[in-house]
């Protein structure tokens, strides 16, 4: 796992004062869900504002499986780590905002991820959470990467994280062998491949298809090394 990988994000969102009053009045008529949609001016500019900030706070970086997602392509999720529509309360406090790949974010849903579900206070470090929270936990002391490709979890809670946002599925380990440099590992990442296809199964959700497609990655590469 890289250093851009194992982030933690140090401080979240600063809001502007126009963005922070914008918010105080919806609070002032009880938050609920719809309130996410607003049309007003500067609830629109603190969500997109807070993107762009977390994005690059995040290492352009999705906050659970910490792929790289460029906004170009793709239009990264800001998402509620506790899921607004149960604590509509929180919908608007910076810390419980981050960036989400799609996929992860479609995976985690309205799961539960607080460890006090009837907590009135939004939880302040990483220990009232079931799941990852990037500005509290390090990536690295829950989930290591195995290869650089496969993901274990090493407490509950990167194995919550692990099963709520689905980080064993096929794409993503495929996303991840694509994102590998050959050039900076050379020889070492088909020994690296092959010791994963013995090990697959524990990981990845179609393990069949795992196997062929990083068999055939395997294959190109030493196409590649004879060839040159």
């Amino acid at each position: 796992m890289t250093e851009q990988e194992d982030f933690i994000v140090t401080e979240a969102y600063q809001p502007t004062e126009e963005e922070k009053l914008a918010i105080s009045k919806l609070e002032s008529k009880g938050l609920n869900a719809k309130n996410w949609d607003s049309k007003s001016k500067f609830i629109k500019s603190f969500k997109e504002n807070l993107r762009e900030d977390m994005y690059e706070k995040q290492n352009e970086l999705c906050a659970f499986c910490r792929i790289h997602v460029p906004l170009s392509c793709v239009s990264m999720h800001r998402e509620h780590i506790v899921f607004k529509d149960k604590h509509p309360q929180w919908m608007f406090i910076p810390e419980n905002l981050c960036i989400a790949c799609p996929i992860c974010n479609g995976f985690k849903g309205t799961k539960e991820v607080l460890s006090n579900p009837q907590t009135k206070t939004y939880p302040r470090n990483g220990s009232g959470f079931k799941i990852i929270h990037p500005l509290y936990d390090k990536y690295s002391d829950h989930i290591e990467l195995i290869g650089g490709i496969l993901y274990r979890g090493k407490t509950d809670k990167g194995r919550f994280t692990i099963e709520t946002c689905h980080l064993y599925r096929v794409k993503l380990a495929e996303e991840r062998v694509t994102q590998i440099k050959i050039e900076e590992n050379k020889g070492s990442i088909i020994s690296g491949l092959m010791q994963l296809l013995s090990q697959s199964e524990k990981y990845v959700d179609d393990n069949k298809k795992f196997i062929q497609r990083v068999t055939k990655i395997v294959n190109k590469y030493k196409q590649v090394q004879e060839e040159g």
